[in-house]
């Protein structure tokens, strides 16, 4: 096998600028000179995990071990309320970078993307880097369109191979440096099928390759290499880290499974099956592969399944937790915004035997958000807002702490700010003549089911092929649709005015026609 290149050498060979260059010169990769600005804006520390679920952080469930993002939340807001605008991974993480919902993007599932030119708008490390930050980003960001730009980050370190749909232009990725030890990697998680998240995938095991060489772990040291060796002390940092777990595969790094007693952890409680279907998700993204196997699983196997799961959200937390020492070490954390969420959420199995995302309940939409730091107002430290948030009411939030301009036509809000929504929007694309759209309120959830063919021109109430009602306080499980029961006909019509009125204010039903029919990632 071909022998690793240290990224020193990559670099020197490629003629791509080392972090260290790009901060002593003020030159981004492959872009143009920045002047840095001067002044006391506050360091920018974004961290994301990929579909963790809301309630595995130990603030809100004290089983699942977070003790990093426990005190990141203890110095700042929890928000119990947030949840992300579609629930897969490429759609989420566009609405999030862009400050848009999917629909205003044009990215409505995984097999849609991109390229640099048909983007809407500035990303929002561009907005960054134009305003004098320094930024530097490890990980996923699943723009899924092969060879675009790094999108505002001028250092940029990606732990896939080049030849991958997730490889940006000037970015190194990890096979360009350590090829070897992702080789190790792949050749682990190879019985785990695409995604890492057929039953194998999911059932897991203890991982035999070294945390170095998993795709995180590789992304976590050219982080702290970073830290160590690239920071540009004349300008503030915005410094994005995105894991790619706890999403399955759940092969976990020893030591972290060791952190759960398994005879402790709690299986879900299944529904009837005519409880659970039909809805507005049945039939995505092998169902019944799903259920074929987990309805007749064992006790222990779904046990071990969900420890994994969470043992993984733990070792995530364990690699944060060393990033935010390394950084409180070199001043950073002195005048800081630190920003903590998930793309979106995982089933675990949950609501008739479904697993992963690709669906409007609680667990699949709602995701864990945290802000903290210096930045955050003193009277805020410490408390839970349960305010509805948005992922897309990240990008406004992060620019008006840092003094930048926002463009207030986008759907998102502050969320230091005294702004309150009246309810949270999700948007579901996978069927393929039924969109459907969530409003949600802390104590309803309303989703309507339309006809793609008949909303290109506008929404409307004549628009809805099917609908459903669940009251969230009364049924957290989502196992009773209200939404043809009498009694609630006053809570289904005036939260069905609302969605459609938002949506002819913030959708684009022009952007429907744009139907890739290529397999799900």
């Amino acid at each position: 096998m071909k022998k690793s290149l240290t990224r020193r050498e990559f670099l020197k060979n490629t003629a791509v600028l080392s972090s260290a260059a790009v901060c002593v010169s003020g030159l981004s990769i492959g872009m143009e000179v920045v002047k840095r600005t001067e002044g006391k804006r506050p360091n920018i520390i974004f961290l994301m995990s990929d579909q963790q679920r809301w309630d595995c952080v130990g603030k809100i469930n004290p089983m699942v071990k977070t003790p990093a993002l426990d005190r990141i939340a203890d110095n700042g807001v929890l928000f119990d309320q947030a949840v992300c605008q579609g629930p897969m991974c490429v759609p989420s993480r566009y609405s999030m970078m862009l400050g848009l919902y999917p629909s205003q993007v044009g990215v409505l599932k995984n097999s849609m993307s991109l390229t640099d030119d048909q983007l809407p708008c500035e990303t929002l490390p561009e907005i960054l880097r134009k305003a004098g930050y320094q930024t530097a980003g490890f990980g996923k960001t699943h723009w899924r369109a092969k060879g675009c730009s790094t999108r505002g980050f001028e250092t940029r370190f990606i732990g896939q191979p080049r030849n991958s749909s997730l490889y940006e232009r000037d970015a190194v990725m990890m096979s360009d440096v350590n090829p070897e030890g992702l080789g190790r990697y792949m050749q682990e998680t190879r019985p785990f099928g695409a995604g890492e998240e057929n039953i194998a995938g999911y059932l897991g095991c203890t991982s035999k390759v070294e945390e170095k060489d998993h795709r995180d772990g590789w992304v976590f040291n050219e982080c702290l290499d970073f830290i160590e060796k690239g920071i540009d002390k004349e300008s503030p940092l915005f410094l994005y880290l995105s894991f790619l777990k706890p999403h399955a595969g759940h092969n976990v790094p020893p030591g972290y499974e060791e952190l759960y007693e398994i005879d402790k952890i709690p299986v879900p409680e299944q529904p009837a099956k005519d409880k659970a279907e039909p809805c507005h998700a049945t039939g995505v993204n092998r169902e019944q592969m799903y259920r074929g196997f987990w309805s007749k699983a064992s006790k222990k196997q779904w046990q071990q399944m969900i420890l994994r799961y969470w043992a993984n959200c733990s070792w995530i937390d364990s690699m944060f937790d060393r990033v935010m020492k390394k950084l409180e070490a070199k001043g950073i954390l002195d005048n800081c915004l630190i920003v903590y969420v998930s793309d979106h959420g995982e089933m675990l199995g949950e609501r008739f035997y479904r697993f992963n995302k690709y669906c409007l309940f609680e667990s699949s939409v709602r995701v864990p958000m945290i802000i903290g730091g210096t930045a955050v107002p003193r009277s805020s430290r410490g408390t839970v807002d349960h305010r509805p948030a948005e992922l897309v009411d990240v990008l406004p939030t992060i620019l008006k702490v840092a003094a930048i301009e926002n463009d207030y036509s986008k759907p998102g809000r502050d969320l230091l700010g005294p702004v309150v929504k009246s309810a949270t929007f999700c948007e579901f694309h996978n069927q393929p003549k039924i969109a459907a759209y969530m409003w949600r309120k802390r104590d309803y959830k309303l989703i309507l089911c339309m006809d793609k063919s008949r909303i290109e021109d506008g929404f409307g109430h004549g628009d809805v092929v099917r609908g459903e009602l669940y009251h969230l306080n009364k049924d957290p499980q989502e196992w009773n649709n209200v939404f043809d029961d009498e009694k609630h006909t006053a809570v289904r019509q005036k939260m069905s005015g609302e969605l459609i009125l938002h949506l002819e204010m913030y959708a684009k039903p022009s952007r429907l026609r744009k139907e890739d029919k290529s397999q799900l990632h």
